[in-house]
């Protein structure tokens, strides 16, 4: 790094004092952020300067940086250096599965959060996108004709297709949960695209979304795309009917005790 970017920096980090290091690194990267002076993608400086400009040593400066890099705010690229992350999902993602994890989140909810988000977004696709985006939504629409016998390479198509419809909102944060959603549902996807007449279903639902975009009707778009993802998890229950019964009457079970506890202790 230059002396010139060394300088730069120096002039906005003030060093730190001992008590909570990690959560203070963390409150002077969140500020390098705020004022511009980090974005997505920029490099860090090396380690030693680093610590140099914090004035805290470099075993402590690592924990921080694992925190971060824990957190999905910042990367390392080996032999390049450590970075600020380029994109939402990488933040988003941990965060969120832990979230789905200690509420014990269900496939259903997931779907849920993902039509309502996803919805919006093609409502705003459909007022904003350029010929470019509806080219390449065309594009991946094509991908999943030709793979139509290829479920793995239909499926890369599929999420290209959702994303460049994200990416044509232009609409970072709810693009950013939109696809994290979306990779905690991949599996269930993966599951659910099995057969030629699910995939034949799911490309003519792709196309009714195009259409849609491409004529700016946002309304259609918004309820093509709701339309879309309501038909996949329907196919995803009916191949997973037993399991989601099985999980109907264990919560009845669960509900059932706390209430039987509870007039139990009315009684005393």
């Amino acid at each position: 790094m230059s002396t010139q970017n060394i300088d730069n920096y120096s002039s906005s980090i003030t060093p730190i004092d001992r008590a909570g290091i990690t959560e203070l690194v963390v409150q002077r990267i969140k500020d390098l952020l705020a004022r511009g002076e980090l974005k997505a993608g920029s490099r860090l400086p090396p380690e030693r300067e680093l610590a140099e400009l914090l004035n805290i040593s470099r075993p402590s400066l690592r924990t921080a940086l694992k925190a971060l890099s824990v957190m999905g705010i910042i990367r390392a690229k080996p032999g390049a250096g450590t970075y600020i992350a380029e994109s939402l999902p990488e933040i988003f993602a941990e965060p969120m599965h832990f979230m789905t994890l200690i509420n014990n989140t269900s496939v259903e909810e997931l779907f849920e959060a993902r039509r309502i988000i996803e919805a919006g977004l093609a409502e705003l696709a459909a007022e904003r996108a350029s010929v470019e985006d509806i080219q390449a939504l065309t594009t991946e629409i094509e991908g999943m004709r030709a793979a139509i016998d290829d479920p793995e390479t239909f499926l890369k198509h599929d999420v290209g297709f959702h994303r460049v419809m994200a990416h044509a909102a232009n609409n970072k944060l709810m693009s950013g949960v939109m696809d994290t959603i979306a990779q905690l549902l991949y599996h269930i996807r993966r599951q659910s695209i099995t057969n030629a007449s699910s995939l034949n279903e799911a490309i003519e639902w792709h196309h009714k979304i195009l259409e849609a975009i491409r004529k700016h009707d946002s309304k259609r778009a918004k309820d093509m795309l709701a339309g879309h993802l309501r038909a996949a998890q329907e196919s995803w229950a009916r191949e997973n009917r037993a399991e989601i019964e099985g999980r109907k009457e264990e919560k009845t079970r669960k509900r059932e005790g706390r209430e039987g506890k509870e007039g139990d202790r009315l009684k005393r």
